[in-house]
């Protein structure tokens, strides 16, 4: 918290010279509360709170948040009926989509940026998805993208959320008074443990003003983060204890529930 409420201190002190020199500022001052997120054997998920100042003295615009996770590929297909059975058939392959994914925005995305700027900017998760393969004779690219973006909404890692966050729902953005806003993301806990970033956007009239990258930074602590350094970087090693365990514990099982 006195983190926080120091970070907003700065701010506050830096919109006003930002605002003498011009009229909109060249960054969008912008910071997040958790720069680093640790993540133990009980971690259930996480909060993500990006807040900053419009640096525009007028309080003029549109703030746009993304929190972005990393991009791997990924394979989306298409359910058909063979036989009287349903049947998964006509892979597509994505050589980059968003593992996740959370825009947030003071009003509808559309009503802030046209749907070029949006594809330009990737404020949607969908032009962020790259196809790797051509889809099938007759198949739509757009069906496809819009798949991948509606199965990863249900695992809750596609997130979008458009105005003040919700007494029963905490995700949402907010803005106060001075320009100053505040964005909160819920990571689950099925979100990749990675390198994120949290980018901020401040549109006026459908055009883009300034913007602001920050990173975040998830990492394992704990015997968590040992074994899983075991398993990736010694995995011959990981396989022959795990093996081993396996062994032990069948050993200690039957000894232990033995007839006499």
């Amino acid at each position: 918290m006195r983190r926080l409420a120091a970070l907003l201190a700065l701010l506050l002190l830096a919109a006003p010279a930002a605002a003498q020199t011009s009229d909109v500022a060249s960054d969008l001052p912008a910071a997040v509360a958790e720069e680093q997120i640790t993540v133990s054997s009980d971690y259930r998920g996480s909060y993500v709170t990006v807040f900053g100042v419009n640096p525009d003295r007028r309080g003029r615009g549109d703030i746009v948040v993304v929190v972005r996770g990393p991009s791997e590929s990924a394979t989306v297909m298409r359910k058909r009926r063979v036989l009287g059975l349903w049947m998964n058939g006509d892979p597509v392959q994505f050589s980059e989509a968003p593992t996740f994914f959370a825009v947030l925005s003071n009003r509808p995305l559309r009503q802030i940026a046209s749907p070029q700027s949006i594809w330009r900017y990737q404020l949607d998760p969908a032009a962020s998805a790259q196809l790797d393969s051509a889809v099938p004779q007759g198949g739509d690219p757009s069906a496809y993208r819009a798949a991948l973006v509606r199965l990863r909404r249900q695992q809750g890692l596609y997130q979008e959320y458009s105005g003040r966050a919700a007494p029963d729902q905490r995700g949402g953005l907010t803005l106060y008074q001075g320009g100053l806003f505040r964005a909160v993301v819920r990571l689950p806990a099925n979100a990749p443990i990675a390198q994120y970033y949290a980018d901020t956007y401040l549109f006026r009239d459908g055009r883009l003003i300034s913007a602001q990258r920050i990173p975040i930074s998830i990492s394992r602590v704990g015997v968590e983060r040992r074994i899983h350094d075991l398993a990736t970087n010694y995995s011959f090693l990981y396989g022959i204890l795990t093996v081993l365990l396996a062994l032990a514990a069948g050993w200690v099982a039957a000894f232990l529930f033995r007839r006499t």
